[in-house]
């Protein structure tokens, strides 16, 4: 038989379809129910000359739209481009409070992507992360200034390889100066001037209940 070719490859999917009983796919690219049996009852030798002669009665051809292959390959990157950023994330630390925040993540998934990466425990060292120094903390919000520009996601990102950080340390920063501060005494409501006093009508004394 000669080097494989589109005709050998179409009319063996072709054959496959028909011993496997999808004949509705095979009538779909034209063929007839007749040529469906006849097709199916081939021996190897008549299949063997079959797909000798295939180049002469079967043809491919390939139509791309130009624009709509450049929106699905535009979104095929974005989608890349957010699943390396959500794994890089994850290899800075990210917590699982960020990752649900970010992109809708629970806790499964995100347990799961750690896995896939090989990061095994949320704090593999063990216990709380140490809190960034005060040096740290400037490098920490000078850099959240400079990435306004970026994704979120980015932005925290970047923020942390910016200062030497993990995201975790970064997130806890942040969160922290977004909290209010429990020492800080408490708001009073503004003062309420007392109304008129009310005053009982004279046709009806006190105790006394309307006539009927």
């Amino acid at each position: 038989m000669s080097q494989a070719c589109p005709a050998h490859v179409i009319l063996q999917f072709i054959i496959n379809q028909i011993h496997e009983g999808h004949f509705e796919r095979v009538l779909d690219l034209g063929l007839t129910w007749e040529q469906i049996r006849l097709l199916e009852s081939l021996a190897g030798r008549d299949l063997h000359y079959l797909f000798e002669a295939a180049a002469h009665f079967v043809s491919l051809q390939i139509s791309i739209d130009p624009h709509q292959s450049e929106v699905v390959l535009r979104r095929l990157r974005e989608q890349q481009q957010l699943r390396e950023t959500q794994q890089a994330l994850l290899r800075a630390g990210a917590p699982r409070q960020l990752m649900i925040q970010l992109y809708g993540w629970n806790a499964d998934h995100y347990w799961k992507q750690r896995r896939f990466l090989g990061l095994g425990q949320d704090h593999p060292r063990g216990g709380r992360p140490a809190n960034p120094s005060r040096r740290q903390e400037a490098q920490i919000l000078r850099a959240w200034d400079q990435f306004t520009d970026r994704p979120l996601g980015e932005r925290y990102l970047e923020t942390a390889r910016a200062a030497g950080v993990s995201v975790r340390q970064v997130h806890r920063l942040l969160e922290g100066l977004a909290a209010p501060d429990p020492e800080a005494p408490p708001t009073q409501a503004p003062a309420v001037r007392p109304g008129p006093p009310a005053y009982r009508t004279r046709s009806t004394p006190p105790g006394m209940r309307d006539a009927h």
